[in-house]
């Protein structure tokens, strides 16, 4: 039986299992904040402990920051006090409580790639209603070619339970067919690098919505 997610990472936070990477900006939002313009507004789905948020708006960004995790967002609610950063529990399964056309960019850095293929179609969707006409999609995910994949109990295609966590790993095909019917790829590659002390392998997609 696969546990309840929610809970698996409320025991995380709960735990501070993250909380020794608060200080140090994922690679992934230094190469995305160039593309941003001030001013603009994010919305960021599956926040965590929030550390890319505060760099994002300490350079002006306006942020939203989500995750279905109610500890990890009251710890960041406590620990980051920015006039143009707002964090809400929101969880990614369900459709997203925005209007249509509401932000400028959506951020997502290993948050998409948990889900089943019918549900992450959904959220792809979902993103493209809540995207200004011509914003942009910046995600990133784990790889098929990453050491943990095959690791754990196979519970639907590329997609493995470890340790109670489940994690849906992408190909750069599956990537360009999800991103087809709403999105234009500005950027779409796999790369390699030294992730919480082990080489990891990820996809790091930059699209536009049609």
């Amino acid at each position: 039986m696969i546990q309840d997610q929610r809970l698996v990472w409320n025991k995380k936070h709960t735990l501070g299992d993250h909380e020794k990477y608060r200080n140090d900006v994922n690679l992934f939002a230094k190469m995305v904040l160039p593309e941003l313009k001030k001013g603009s507004s994010l919305l960021d789905l599956g926040c965590g402990i929030g550390k890319d948020d505060n760099y994002f708006a300490s350079n002006g960004v306006t942020i939203t920051a989500t995750d279905f995790s109610d500890v990890v967002i009251a710890d960041d609610i406590a620990k980051y006090q920015l006039p143009n950063l707002a964090f809400v529990v929101s969880d990614l399964s369900e459709p997203l409580p925005h209007s249509a056309n509401s932000f400028n960019a959506v951020y997502a850095h290993l948050s998409l790639h948990y889900f089943s293929d019918d549900k992450t179609r959904e959220i792809f969707a979902e993103i493209a209603r809540v995207l200004k006409p011509s914003g942009r999609l910046f995600f990133a995910c784990k790889s098929i070619h990453d050491h943990l994949y095959g690791e754990g109990e196979e519970v639907a295609q590329d997609t493995f339970v470890r340790k109670g966590h489940i994690r849906h790993f992408f190909s750069l095909d599956y990537c360009k067919d999800l991103l087809a019917k709403d999105y234009v790829v500005d950027r779409l590659e796999e790369i390699s690098q030294d992730y919480d002390g082990d080489p990891s392998t990820f996809i790091y997609c930059f699209a536009t919505k049609k």
